[in-house]
């Protein structure tokens, strides 16, 4: 679900986790948000939590982005997220978020990404 605007260029999705609802923020160059697919929707936001959590520190993850780190609301959700990621890391067996589709299968548009964006 589309709702919060932190940045320009990246989209917002609400997760809802147990008790917590968190805003996740999308880089979504494939435009996949658009087939509103809650599966395509779980893997992405799946995705950019593990991506918070192997960044180095805000700047880093605000280069890999290519987003201004001077933006305040931006450094604020960067600390949220940190803050959550305990708690989605214990569902993990290994103690490691996990999007299941790999960045290649994205770009290449294969395998269950291929089928997740087709809605079937």
């Amino acid at each position: 679900m589309k709702n919060h605007h932190i940045h320009s260029g990246l989209d917002s999705l609400q997760f809802k986790f147990r008790d917590n609802t968190i805003v996740v923020l999308i880089n979504d160059e494939y435009q996949d948000l658009a087939n509103q697919n809650p599966l395509l929707n779980l893997v992405l936001v799946l995705n950019e939590l593990s991506y918070i959590d192997e960044s180095l520190d805000f700047l880093n993850w605000c280069s890999e982005n290519e987003v201004n780190a001077s933006s305040e609301k931006l450094r604020l959700y960067y600390i949220e997220i940190l803050a959550f990621l305990p708690h989605i890391k214990t569902f993990f067996s290994d103690g490691k978020i996990d999007g299941f589709i790999s960045d290649l299968d994205f770009q290449l548009n294969a395998g269950a990404v291929q089928y997740l964006r087709s809605n079937e």
